[in-house]
């Protein structure tokens, strides 16, 4: 995947700062862009500007936890399409499993596990809107 193709950016939404830098280096040595916000309402303002292909965030956050946000990207139209992948050292309560995620990642996980459920989720988003090119 290149670099500069909108089906690998990445927006990371993580509060701690150490946590994000390091989640944004895993990603960008796996090839794939990444912006990065430090809580939902970041996000929702970063996205605004540019619209990830993706989306992974941190479950407990300030001003807006990642739920919410993912609530929020579910309920436009804009953004209804991208994966949201929920990454917590906490599991969310089983009311909150709802449809808006496309996969959970318990930290801490493996390098290969958080690549591969990333990747895997970028190419199914982008055979998923190739098809719906075609039929529309």
């Amino acid at each position: 995947m290149a670099n500069s193709d909108k089906q690998t950016t990445v927006l990371v939404v993580e509060d701690h700062a150490d946590s994000r830098e390091m989640l944004c280096e895993l990603l960008r040595q796996g090839g794939l862009t990444v912006m990065a916000a430090a809580d939902g309402v970041d996000a929702i303002a970063m996205m605004q500007a540019a619209t990830p292909a993706l989306v992974l965030t941190d479950l407990r956050m300030p001003r807006m936890d990642g739920m919410e946000l993912a609530r929020y990207i579910k309920s436009h139209e804009r953004y209804g399409h991208i994966p949201v992948v929920l990454i917590s050292a906490h599991l969310p309560a089983a009311s909150a499993r709802i449809p808006t995620i496309a996969a959970f990642l318990l930290k801490p996980c493996s390098v290969d596990h958080l690549l591969g459920t990333v990747t895997g989720l970028l190419r199914q988003s982008a055979q998923s809107q190739a098809q719906r090119s075609f039929q529309g």
